[in-house]
C-alpha cells in the first residue's frame, strides 16, 4: 500500500536501555497506531543510544527526508545521560533554556514533598529544558517538559520516554497539530477466514494485486506439510486503507469486503468472522 496522505511522520527513540535490549520500545508501536488513526504515515523509526553526537547527526539526517513531523522520544529526564534537548540544540544550533512554567512546576512538586535543597531542586529543573525559540509542552501526567520547534517547514517534537508521560503529551500537544494538517482517515479491521489454505492463497495474492492501495496481509505461517494445506485452517487478515473521509473509507472498505468474500465463497471458502475494527 502506497503513502497517499499529506503527513509523513518520522520517530527517533533514544535511550541505551532501548539498544541493550532491557526494555521494548512500546512508545513508537503505540504511535505507529495513532499516527495511522489519524491519517498520517509513518515512515521511519530510528532507535539510538543516548549519544549526543549521534542524536544530533540522525535528526539532522532526518530533516533531509520527507516527515513532516519529527517525534524525539527519551532523554527528557533530570539525570545526566538525559541528553536529548541539548543534543537537539548541537544539531539546530539553538541555544538550551529553562522553561519557567515547567520548572517552576517540578520546584512546587519537590517542596510539597519536603525537598528543599538547592542541588535536588536544581537537578530535577533540568526536566524544564528546552530550545529558545521552541513552543514548551507541558506535562499533564508528570513534569518532564516537551518543545515543538519549527525548522525548515518542518516541526520537531521532544516527548518523555516514560509511556504514560508520552501518551498524555502527545494526545495533548503532537496529535493536535498532525491532525490539523492530515487530509486523510484510515479504516482497519481484522478477519478471521475459515478456510482451506491452498484454496485461499492464490485468492490472497491475486486480491492483493487487484487492490494496491489497500493493505492486505495475513498473520498465518504457510502450512509446510501437504496434508495440513489441505484442511480447514482460521486464518487471520488486516485490512487497512485509506480515504478522504470516514464516510468514504466505510463505502470502500464495504465494496472491498463484498468482493473478497464473493471470491472466497466461490472457492468453497467458509466463514469470514469480524475480530478487530479500528
Amino acid at each position: 500500500m502506497k503513502p497517499t496522505g499529506s503527513v509523513n511522520v518520522e520517530i527517533i527513540a533514544t535511550g541505551d536501555e532501548l539498544i541493550y535490549g532491557r526494555i521494548v520500545d512500546t512508545n513508537s508501536h503505540w504511535i505507529a497506531k495513532r499516527v495511522a488513526e489519524m491519517g498520517a504515515h509513518l515512515r521511519r523509526v530510528t532507535m539510538i543510544g543516548d549519544e549526543p553526537e549521534l542524536i544530533a547527526s540522525t535528526l539532522k539526517e532526518a530533516l533531509l527526508r520527507d516527515a513532516h513531523f519529527i517525534v524525539v522520544t527519551g532523554g527528557l529526564g533530570p539525570s545526566a545521560d538525559d541528553l536529548t534537548v541539548d543534543s537537539i540544540g548541537m544539531a539546530l544550533e539553538r541555544e538550551t533554556i529553562i522553561d519557567e512554567e515547567g520548572a517552576d512546576k517540578i520546584e512546587a512538586s519537590y517542596r510539597k514533598r519536603g525537598i528543599t535543597d538547592d542541588a535536588t531542586i536544581n537537578r530535577g529543573r533540568r526536566m524544564a529544558r528546552v530550545l529558545k525559540g521552541s513552543k514548551p509542552m507541558q506535562n499533564p501526567v508528570g513534569f518532564a517538559v516537551g518543545m515543538a520547534i519549527e525548522v525548515a517547514g518542518k516541526t520537531v517534537c521532544t516527548l518523555p520516554g516514560v509511556p504514560a508521560e508520552m501518551k498524555g503529551m502527545f494526545d495533548a500537544h503532537v496529535a493536535p497539530m498532525i491532525m490539523s494538517e492530515s487530509t486523510s482517515i484510515f479504516l482497519a479491521k481484522t478477519y478471521n477466514i475459515s478456510m482451506v489454505w491452498k484454496e485461499f492463497f492464490p485468492i490472497y495474492t491475486k486480491i492483493q494485486l487487484d487492490y494496491p492501495d489497500i493493505y492486505i496481509k495475513n498473520a498465518a505461517t504457510p502450512p509446510v506439510e501437504g496434508a495440513d494445506r489441505s484442511r480447514v485452517h482460521t486464518i487471520k487478515v488486516d485490512f487497512v486503507l485509506e480515504a478522504a473521509t470516514h464516510e468514504e473509507a466505510e463505502k470502500k472498505m464495504k465494496n472491498f469486503l463484498a468482493d473478497y468474500k464473493q471470491r472466497i465463497e466461490a472457492a468453497g471458502g467458509g466463514r469470514m468472522d469480524l475480530i478487530a475494527d479500528s
